[in-house]
């Protein structure tokens, strides 16, 4: 029930406070599944919903001080705590951090989404035009190399390749190898994702083939010569190839 829950990780942004800020449908994809956020503002209260898997709704309630949502999210039948939820909002974006508790073993687990608020709820916001962060264009690799010691060798590489084209198409894919002593392992590449992207105050946005809208796909920023990514999956960095 709260496999989707612990999935988030902390972000945090500003932004000043007004009435009704924060009012909107939000949405992202967890561990493959959907999830939403239902909010409500009136003042400095918040109420609302967390929908996981179109199927299961829970109560959310919070107070927004003009930078933090903090807000607790429960069982709307029994009234039981759930989980504790911290987020801050900006670009209709909602970026949070939820501690929800194991009820197996009562361990703390904190994960971190971006929930994206649908185009429905911005309509009297002013157009935004896409834009392609020229310095994200082009091919750019990520790749890991683990090596195992003593008697038994082995090596393990992966390698990920990312192509953004200036026409704002983009195609994800991956490749692995391995090997030791006496055997050896290499993968054909395979295609992870295809569809167009955008990029936006730092964020990377992809609308996924079929898709109708963008969601975020990772923060971004440079490094000397590296893009460096993060995201739900964690840090990444990426070489360009020449």
């Amino acid at each position: 029930m709260l496999r989707a829950l612990c999935l988030l990780l902390a972000v945090a942004v500003c932004l000043g406070a007004r009435a009704g800020e924060l009012d909107g449908h939000y949405r992202t994809t967890l561990d493959g599944q959907p999830a939403e956020l239902i909010l409500h503002q009136q003042g400095d209260q918040v109420e609302g919903q967390y929908v996981e898997n179109r199927s299961l709704r829970l109560s959310l309630r919070g107070h927004y001080d003009g930078q933090l949502l903090r807000a607790e999210i429960s069982d709307p039948r029994s009234g039981l705590l759930l989980a504790n939820m911290n987020a801050t909002y900006a670009n209709a974006m909602l970026n949070a951090s939820i501690a929800a508790r194991d009820p197996r073993n009562g361990q703390v687990l904190e994960r971190q989404a971006l929930f994206q608020r649908e185009a429905a709820q911005a309509e009297q916001a002013p157009a935004v035009a896409v834009i392609h962060d020229p310095a994200l264009i082009g091919t750019w690799v990520h790749e890991k190399i683990v090596n195992s010691g003593g008697a038994s060798f082995a090596s393990f590489n992966s390698v990920m390749t990312l192509q953004l084209n200036p026409d704002g198409s983009v195609t994800q894919w991956s490749r692995s190898a391995a090997g030791g002593a006496e055997w050896s392992y290499d993968s054909p590449g395979e295609v992870q994702y295809s569809g167009h992207w955008r990029s936006q105050d730092g964020l990377l946005m992809v609308r996924l083939s079929g898709a109708p809208d963008y969601r975020p796909a990772a923060y971004y920023r440079f490094s000397d010569q590296y893009l460096v990514t993060e995201s739900n999956s964690g840090q990444m960095i990426w070489q360009r190839r020449r």
